[in-house]
């Protein structure tokens, strides 16, 4: 028979517990077969990931290598014997580029601070002992022993720092050319600092791809990943032959965090995976997890599977490896919701409609370390505003974009959120040729507007410089407030005919002769009706430019207004015509356009409740999203439309020249089937 692999997987359950002496247990003490069995009979995953090392370095297997715990018996080959039974995949969690144990006990094989501190992550240079002496090794020991079907490196991009030894620094100089002269680039802003960043970071994807054909070789069968590798953490084509990408989500604003880094692992076309954490942790102030109700975990699990991804859940294990097997049982509703989404969402590719560009050199530009999510904040902001405003959005990165430059017809619309540094000139200049040849564009942010109009693109910018006026209930009393604001210039901001007002800071004024039309407006109060134009549409050559001065990412994610989700829709409408928008809906309506074995399914989730509420740690319920109008662009030909998984036809009716359909309610997530 054909053995299974990680493609073939839409529901796993994943757990790594960081085996350490200092919790004072037996490995295996507590664990029971009947409850391995409970796990695989109740909430049939087709994999699952158990801990074989975790980041203190500790192996909780019987291993050869010196670095096992000690356990009751080998509750590896139980896992083992149980999973082949019923025909699971099993996965090892293990630790990659941080091992404390080795680090501590080879301090030569340690990354070294500028302060000279030995480092809890190893050094990703191959002429360290690590990986041929004992990473590769303690892979290779659990491939054969248990022939287990593939490894999920866990703590190695996110974990690699950037090495001070003086030969590494040597190697810098001789591989760049640079001399620093004595001179160590310990921070941002020092000379060189970036450059010593892309040369560690050039290190880790040799060391990658060296530990990756290393197992191929010995073991071709067994899948690799390495944990964010390819992701919002390392924004970068695939440079390795890792077999799967994957990655674990925060504890918290997990919706949101699943619908941008989900996009960001499916623009690869490889298959990926991402994982809720079950629980919430640091309520309080203090360090416990309270689990997650499984209705919350259904709408993490939506925002994944929409994307044609598959979906693991947390399994907690105590720190002797025994699962919390109560807990998990909870959570079988979470199974079946996944598992009867299968057919409308397995192995699906976002169908592309808006597509966000995500630059890699502007991502990498921003970060402080060689690979971190540091200025994520303002794209997972606007990933959600785009999301929440019922655009079935994608990401590309340039790379994608330069393959695609003679062919960008295939993107209606381009989406380029607010920049940190910058594009090359060779982007610019796609992007260019894109509008003119009769494309739509969209730059969001003060900075990306900024750095448009100084390419050329055909409008100009200026500072909003006018001081807010308060009324007098506000600071005491009535007048223009004369201070400086930390995000810039306050003003209140105008949707439409004027009178539908939100705030926004540090916007800047968009001037054009070409303006085909202006969507929001800047006002230093609510009794100034002309405003100056801050969102605006604009002709340039044969296509359309649509321009928004304001940061509207990050403001929707740290205080969300419903009149950004105005200014998205009414730009986004004169910019392009969609497969598939959201007309209308009781709440908070998000829609993927995902083709399926070539059949057209429409995601629709419900993106309401408080899944982006920190103050929120566990619900229960989230009301449902009722009288969903959903209209189809008038080339589909939607002769019927069938409400998946519930089986519940559809009636279609025409409205101007496209087609329109009404879901009376969804509780979390639905598939509407176009045939």
């Amino acid at each position: 028979m054909k053995r299974k692999r990680r493609s073939d997987c839409f529901w796993g359950m994943h757990s790594d517990f960081h085996a350490h002496p200092d919790y004072g247990v037996i490995i295996g003490a507590t664990l029971k077969e009947e409850d391995i069995r409970a796990i695989c009979e109740k909430a049939k995953p087709d994999f699952i990931q158990i801990d074989c090392k975790g980041h203190p370095g500790y192996a909780s297997y019987p291993s050869d290598i010196g670095n096992a715990m000690p356990m009751a018996f080998d509750t590896l080959e139980m896992w083992r014997r149980i999973t082949n039974e019923y025909g699971i995949l099993l996965y090892m969690h293990v630790s990659g580029v941080q091992d404390v144990k080795y680090c501590t006990e080879h301090p030569d094989d340690a990354v070294i601070s500028p302060d000279r501190r030995i480092s809890k992550s190893v050094r990703i240079d191959k002429s360290g002992r690590y990986l041929d002496d004992y990473f590769i090794p303690q892979i290779c020991e659990v491939a054969k022993k248990y022939n287990v079907d593939g490894i999920w490196v866990d703590g190695d991009c996110w974990s690699v720092g950037c090495d001070y030894r003086p030969e590494t620094l040597k190697r810098f100089e001789a591989k760049t050319g640079i001399s620093l002269n004595g001179f160590i680039p310990a921070k941002k802003g020092d000379p060189h600092f970036d450059e010593y960043l892309e040369f560690t970071r050039e290190e880790y994807r040799e060391y990658l791809r060296y530990y990756v054909d290393k197992l191929h070789e010995s073991f071709p069968d067994l899948e690799i990943c390495a944990n964010w590798a390819f992701s919002d953490y390392m924004p970068e084509p695939i440079c390795a032959n890792v077999d799967f990408l994957s990655g674990d989500l925060d504890s918290t604003n997990c919706v949101n965090s699943a619908r941008y880094a989900g996009r960001m692992l499916a623009m690869h076309n490889k298959p990926w995976d991402l994982m809720s954490w079950g629980f919430r942790y640091n309520v309080y102030g203090v360090p416990l997890i309270p689990p997650k109700h499984h209705v919350q975990l259904m709408q993490e699990a939506a925002s994944v599977i929409a994307l044609g991804g598959a979906y693991q859940n947390n399994l907690l294990q105590f720190s002797d490896g025994s699962p919390d097997i109560d807990r998990i049982l909870m959570n079988v509703p979470l199974a079946e919701f996944v598992r009867e989404r299968r057919p409308y969402c397995y192995g699906g590719k976002i169908t592309d409609q808006a597509v966000m560009l995500i630059p890699s050199c502007d991502r990498y530009k921003e970060m402080s370390r060689p690979f971190t999510r540091e200025g994520k904040e303002k794209l997972l902001g606007l990933t959600a505003l785009l999301c929440d405003s019922g655009e079935s959005l994608g990401i590309i990165n340039d790379a994608i974009l330069k393959d695609n430059k003679h062919n960008t017809e295939k993107y209606p619309l381009i989406i380029i959120p607010e920049l940190y540094d910058g594009m090359d000139e060779e982007t610019v200049e796609i992007l260019r040729s894109y509008v003119l040849e009769g494309g739509s564009l969209m730059a969001v942010g003060a900075k990306t507007a900024e750095l448009l109009s100084n390419a050329g693109f055909p409008y100009e910018v200026e500072e909003y410089n006018e001081y807010p006026y308060t009324p007098g209930w506000m600071f005491g009393g009535t007048g223009y407030i004369k201070r400086t604001f930390p995000g810039g210039t306050p003003s209140y901001l105008s949707v439409g005919n004027g009178a539908d007002y939100g705030v926004t800071l540090g916007a800047l004024i968009v001037k054009s002769k070409n303006y085909s039309s202006v969507i929001a407006k800047l006002h230093p109060s609510l009794q100034d009706k002309n405003g100056s134009p801050t969102a605006v549409v604009l002709s340039y050559g044969k296509g359309r430019l649509g321009v928004i001065g304001t940061n509207l990412g990050t403001q929707y994610l740290n205080c969300a207004q419903y009149q950004h989700r105005e200014i998205i829709r009414k730009m986004t409408t004169m910019l392009y015509n969609p497969i598939a928008k959201i007309e209308s809906a009781e709440g908070i309506a998000e829609i993927v356009c995902l083709s399926v074995e070539g059949k057209l399914m429409l995601q629709i989730l419900n993106a309401g409740g408080s899944h982006r509420d920190r103050q929120l740690a566990t619900e229960n319920y989230i009301p449902p999203l009722r009288n969903t109008v959903i209209s189809l662009r008038e080339d589909i030909d939607a002769k019927n439309i069938v409400l998946q998984p519930e089986g519940v036809p559809l009636k279609a009716y025409k409205c101007g020249a496209r087609t329109h359909f009404k879901i009376p309610e969804i509780k979390i997530h639905s598939i509407a089937v176009i045939e």
